[in-house]
């Protein structure tokens, strides 16, 4: 016999309720964690347990469950040769005593932890010091460059700021990085010290909140049961990840497909089955509802409210940015094994998307990823380079994908090798099966792009009109001894006032593409050793008594 039961929060009976008016005896039940499902942002834990009923009722109690668990959320599965009839369920909650000792063993943990975070921003302080340093050195010697090429008209206007713009932005940036690790070492100084104080307080028993659920039973027979007591708990969740290898001849490229798995759910996952699931329970499964969208004459905010709001908002910032900086940390190292991953088997039950991973795993509750392979695959490649030869003096490797997995790919972090080199990392937007999506592999020094720019300045006559050109010539070489596909792009001025025009003139290969945003595309084709040049001139002119910026 199979039972499900699904708790709302109330005592369900399911059989004349005065049949199990005597004291039943308490049964506690020794569950183990044996499967595991993985949402984005919780998991559904299941614990089975195979007992002996003797006839007559009887209270199975599962005890020690995580705080976390969702009441509403409990399932139980039994099945047996005891022909069991299940009165009610309910899940309660509890103060488990634990000793001083331990409490302190855990304190001191929690400082350990603290103290390694103290360090690490010690060092990350060192470096924008250090930083800040290299910075500073470079006004001292950019003051002496500057004065002494001003007397030959040089550097221009647009070159002496951007000078000044990057020397500036990066000034502020990194002073305002080292006072946020000021605070946030302040503020992990103050958590040692209340730690510390605990430590010393500690005494006598301490309480921790737990859970247990309570089954009543009639058992009609003697015989086993087969329990399997699911629930959803919270402070779980997995993110996809990828690492992708450029093969050398750029035909193919191996893309293996991970999962990255983090809990502090209270418990530990030991030898558990674990399936990852797409689905998204806090979504629901409703589509949205669009409300009345009202507009209106906007009315001033109070000076006090406005000043509150603005504060909200750079605190907020504040926080994005360390959390990001948190997340963006050094790539984790490569594994270079040539051994191959054993791969999760994909599952598809309706729009829900599930990857049951291989044997069994073991997933601490301390929030350490833990990573899997979902799968691997080799998918073919179409290469070819863009270059900005304006910013910079390189081209890189773009390859366009196409998804044969079968199965979409997730929105996450991509770690991007050329060969056995590792180039950086990209953001993997979601991708449907079959559907094309590019990647960017790197600079490639076979392939070079130079750009030289002549600036003209002509003066207006009596009533004519000032002229600037820019002159600008491009070379690109490929000395790769295959042909290869180069996307060159510059860009025209946008001239934010019509009595200013701008445009593009002798140019020996007109652009391949012009788009609104004033850049300029040429797709160029360059055999093994072939060497090409763009030539054009960038013109801008305007009224004689007026002052252009940005040129």
């Amino acid at each position: 016999m199979q039972i499900r039961m699904l708790v709302l929060g109330t005592v369900i009976c399911l059989m004349p309720c005065g049949a199990m008016a005597s004291v039943a005896a308490r049964i506690p039940i020794k569950a183990s964690i044996t499967g595991v499902m993985v949402y984005q942002d919780r998991a559904q834990v299941t614990r089975t347990a195979t007992i002996r009923l003797k006839p007559g009722s009887q209270t199975l109690v599962f005890e020690q469950l995580p705080e976390l668990l969702q009441d509403d959320s409990v399932r139980l599965e039994a099945s047996g040769t005891a022909r069991v009839t299940i009165g009610s369920i309910e899940v309660k909650r509890s103060f488990l005593p634990r000793t001083a000792e331990k409490r302190t063993a855990e304190i001191e943990a929690e400082i350990r932890q603290l103290e390694h975070k103290l360090a690490g921003l010690d060092a990350r302080k060192s470096g924008l010091t250090a930083q800040k340093g290299f910075i500073d050195s470079i006004k001292v010697a950019w003051g002496e460059r500057i004065s002494q090429l001003l007397a030959v008209g040089k550097p221009t206007t647009a070159e002496l700021n951007e000078a000044l713009g990057f020397v500036g932005t990066t000034t502020v940036k990194v002073e305002q990085q080292q006072r946020e690790i000021d605070q946030e070492k302040q503020v992990t100084r103050e958590q040692i010290e209340a730690l510390q104080r605990a430590k010393q307080e500690a005494g006598g028993a301490y309480r921790k909140l737990h859970k247990s659920v309570e089954v009543a039973v009639e058992a009609a027979q003697e015989g086993s049961l087969n329990l399997a007591l699911s629930g959803v708990v919270g402070q779980a969740t997995w993110e996809p990840g990828y690492d992708v290898r450029l093969a050398p001849d750029g035909r193919m490229a191996a893309l293996t497909y991970r999962a990255q798995v983090r809990q502090q759910t209270g418990e530990d996952w030991d030898n558990v089955v674990l399936t990852l699931s797409t689905a998204r329970p806090a979504a629901g499964g409703s589509p949205p509802v669009l409300h009345p969208w009202q507009i209106g004459f906007r009315r001033p905010m109070p000076p006090v409210l406005l000043r509150q709001s603005a504060g909200r908002v750079a605190a907020k910032a504040a926080m994005a940015e360390k959390a990001d900086s948190a997340l963006t940390g050094a790539p984790a190292e490569p594994s270079e094994s040539a051994a191959s991953y054993q791969t999760a088997q994909a599952v598809t039950e309706g729009t829900v998307l599930s990857f049951n991973v291989p044997g069994t795993v073991s997933i601490s509750s301390d929030n350490t990823r833990h990573r899997t392979v979902i799968a691997q695959e080799k998918l073919p490649v179409s290469p070819g380079y863009v270059a900005v030869p304006k910013l910079v003096p390189d081209a890189f490797l773009n390859a366009e994908l196409i998804n044969s997995f079968g199965w979409p790919l997730l929105p996450g972090t991509v770690k991007i090798f050329n060969g056995g080199t590792f180039v950086g990392s990209a953001a993997m937007q979601q991708v449907a099966a079959g559907e094309k999506f590019t990647l960017p592999f790197g600079s490639d020094s076979q392939v070079t792009v130079k750009r030289e720019k002549l600036l003209q300045r002509t003066e207006a006559g009596l009533f004519g009109r000032n002229r600037v050109t820019y002159r600008i010539t491009t070379t690109v070489t490929n000395f790769r001894s295959d042909p290869k596909n180069v996307r060159v792009i510059d860009q025209l001025p946008l001239a934010t006032d019509s009595e200013i025009r701008v445009s593009l003139e002798n140019a020996a290969l007109q652009p391949t593409e012009r788009k609104n945003d004033g850049s300029l595309i040429w797709n160029l084709q360059l055999a093994a050793g072939e060497k090409k040049e763009l030539r054009y001139d960038i013109v801008v002119e305007y009224p004689k008594d007026r002052e252009v910026t940005g040129l």
